[in-house]
């Protein structure tokens, strides 16, 4: 009976003991039921086919706002449309009997959230599912995220396809993966992913002369595939349907922020109507020099330098030299200029090219050519400056005419005049009988001098008319250095090419100094809509813009403003403020910080670096157009920049001005109104 009694003793320790564990077990279950961060809810199905929530964890109740859920059907607890939702996913994890998981809306708190859900069906000992437990996992950020990608995505897709310009991608296999509208118009066929061996003959790609299909290796964004940067490569694109256009390309691999090329990118720009225009503008320069060396009038011409451009077969005839790109000092001994008394060589200051270079408009100036070899001439001037429509001086031209005969026959006039005035005084009692033979010599007279008189007025119409229509010519003149160098690079030495690039380095500068006097001439007549503008937004993009060196460090201290003000010239005085800081860098680990504080009616915005500095004495001196503090060919710049930025600021009632001291960098400050 004892030893019973022991066994019982120890089952029933043993019994309380796993009811220990047990409870220990679910104890620990629970915590982690009700700590975890995703929604875990058990659902109980009924045997016809009816689903009851028995339990949601701390999560769950929290994610939803829902606490009393135990015993309550889907229905109970969400819209008609969701619970119909939800009940036939619980069913469908019921009939397959396996796991499912699915992405769903549903609305809690009065607003539509977005769940990952998974279900898990439980069977019981029969095989019977009589239980789903589930978890939810609250995705509404991500999907928000992918709704914003897919936005940012259509309105990327949406401005390429309004660009003129095609557009054209591929990966790092060379696939095909972007082709915008233009590109699709340009060869009348969408995009196919094919290998980079097929795209000529699919596309039509052929050399300029439009015969000779392009290899691979020739296609610019087959080139920006093996890490080249192509520019202005001209191609012909001849589609089986659609007409053939020539395109100028530029194309660059695209490259990742771990330095790895993942593809490449092709701008292609239409010049069809270009070429057609340059034709059309060769065949009428032929056309101006065969009318030009037809006329009887000697026209000549000189450039924005001063150096002689035009010198028709007229002129050559009269002078008796052909055209020589001599100083103007050098000219009256040359081409033989002589006053009118024939003896004294002309001065410079009077001869007429250089008066109507030095912005003199002037008319019937009279002048002697006596050339060693030819005939003495005397010649009538009428010249003028040739400007653009903005008033800079592109030249001048003069308009000569022969009026030897001229000049001869009011000689002979003269002389017949006297002799009349004499025969008049002696003969007194014969003018009744030469009365007839005087009015016939008056009316030569009168014609000859009404001939004289409308024979000037053509001559200052057509001085006028040269001087406008030789401006479009003129300024294409700028073309040839780029034309000529096309046509003879098989021709060229390393020194001719050093002057070409040197002679396009200038042609670059006044391009940038026109440029930038045109932002300068539209600062404060341009007016833009005030809006809101988020400075630190504006900083990050214009920074993002700049070609920032890799050990350079650019701060924004402290929060920027957001307040409503014209966006264009505020981003013009950060953009060059900034950009100067870079530009002018001359250390190592160089540094910008850009700091703001708020006055009574002004935000008083500074951008600080620590460059070499800049001498006190020149502080005022560097906004003023057009200068700078070290040589253009030291460190490239208009002289511009720092102007268009005190025009910007004083234009918004603020003002500008630098603190600095050489060797201790400097700071820009500017008020700007609220």
């Amino acid at each position: 009976m004892n030893e019973i009694e022991r066994q019982l003793e120890a089952k029933i320790a043993e019994l309380e003991q796993q009811k220990a564990t047990i409870r220990q077990q679910e104890k620990f279950l629970r915590s982690i039921y009700d700590n975890v961060q995703e929604a875990i809810f058990v659902v109980d199905v009924t045997a016809d086919g009816e689903f009851y929530y028995q339990g949601f964890n701390y999560a769950a109740k929290r994610l939803t706002g829902i606490e009393d859920v135990i015993g309550k059907t889907p229905a109970q607890l969400l819209p008609l449309e969701a619970a119909t939702a939800v009940e036939k996913r619980y069913r469908k994890c019921v009939e397959t009997a396996a796991t499912i998981s699915y992405e769903e809306c549903l609305p809690f708190r009065g607003e539509d959230t977005w769940w990952l859900t998974t279900l898990n069906p439980i069977q019981d000992e029969t095989g019977t599912i009589n239980r789903i437990i589930g978890t939810s996992l609250n995705i509404t950020k991500r999907k928000q995220t992918e709704t914003e990608l897919d936005r940012d995505k259509n309105f990327l897709q949406a401005l390429l396809d309004n660009l003129s310009d095609g557009i054209v991608t591929c990966d790092r296999n060379g696939i095909l993966t972007l082709f915008n509208q233009a590109t699709r118009e340009f060869h009348g066929l969408p995009q196919q992913a094919i290998p980079a061996e097929g795209w000529a003959e699919y596309y039509d790609l052929y050399l300029a002369d439009g015969k000779t299909r392009m290899s691979p290796e020739e296609i610019p964004l087959f080139r920006a595939l093996q890490g080249e940067s192509v520019r202005d490569v001209e191609m012909m694109i001849i589609p089986k349907q659609g007409k053939p256009r020539i395109v100028l390309v530029n194309s660059d691999p695209i490259i990742d922020r771990h330095g790895s090329t993942i593809g490449a990118i092709a701008a292609m720009r239409d010049i069809t109507d270009r070429r057609l225009a340059e034709t059309e503008l060769k065949k009428e320069r032929v056309f101006i020099k065969a009318l030009l060396n037809n006329l009887s009038d000697g026209i000549v011409a000189c450039d924005e330098n001063g150096i002689l451009a035009l010198f028709n077969q007229a002129s050559q005839e009269f002078f008796g030299v052909p055209q020589e790109p001599l100083p103007p000092e050098e000219c009256a001994e040359h081409y033989s200029l002589y006053y009118p008394d024939g003896k004294t060589y002309l001065k410079q200051e009077d001869i007429p090219l250089f008066r109507a270079f030095s912005g003199e408009s002037f008319v019937n100036a009279e002048l002697m050519a006596i050339p060693q070899e030819g005939k003495a001439r005397t010649l009538l001037a009428n010249g003028s400056p040739i400007v653009d429509a903005q008033g800079v001086k592109l030249g001048a031209v003069v308009v000569i005419r022969d009026i030897t005969e001229r000049k001869q026959t009011e000689q002979v006039l003269a002389d017949l005049n006297q002799t009349l005035t004499k025969l008049n005084n002696e003969l007194e009692q014969r003018v009744k009988k030469r009365t007839s033979q005087l009015e016939k010599v008056n009316t030569i007279l009168f014609a000859t001098t009404e001939q004289l008189r409308k024979s000037n007025q053509e001559l200052e119409q057509f001085a006028y008319v040269t001087s406008h229509d030789l401006k479009a010519p003129l300024r294409a003149i700028a073309n040839l250095s780029e034309w000529i160098e096309e046509d003879l690079a098989d021709k060229l030495d390393d020194d001719t090419r050093y002057h070409m690039n040197l002679l396009r380095g200038r042609v670059h500068r006044l391009e940038n100094l026109i440029n930038g006097l045109l932002d300068y001439s539209r600062v404060g007549r341009l007016k833009h809509k005030p809006k809101l503008v988020a400075v630190g937004q504006m900083l990050a993009e214009i920074i993002d813009s700049l070609d920032v060196p890799a050990d350079f460090t650019v701060e924004v201290r402290g929060e920027m403003p957001t307040f409503i003000t014209e966006e264009i010239p505020l981003q013009q005085v950060f953009n060059n403020l900034i950009g100067n800081a870079i530009k002018h860098s001359d250390c190592d680990n160089g540094r910008i910080t850009i700091s703001v504080e708020e006055l009574d009616d002004f935000y008083q915005f500074a951008v600080a670096d620590n460059g070499k500095g800049i001498d006190p004495q020149y502080c005022d001196r560097i906004f003023t157009i057009f200068q700078t503090l070290e040589a253009r060919d030291t460190k490239e710049s208009t002289g511009i920049g720092l102007a268009i930025v005190k025009k910007a600021v004083e234009n918004q009632g603020g003002k500008v001005w630098v603190e600095s001291q050489i060797g201790a960098g400097a700071t820009f400050r500017f008020t700007w109104k609220k």
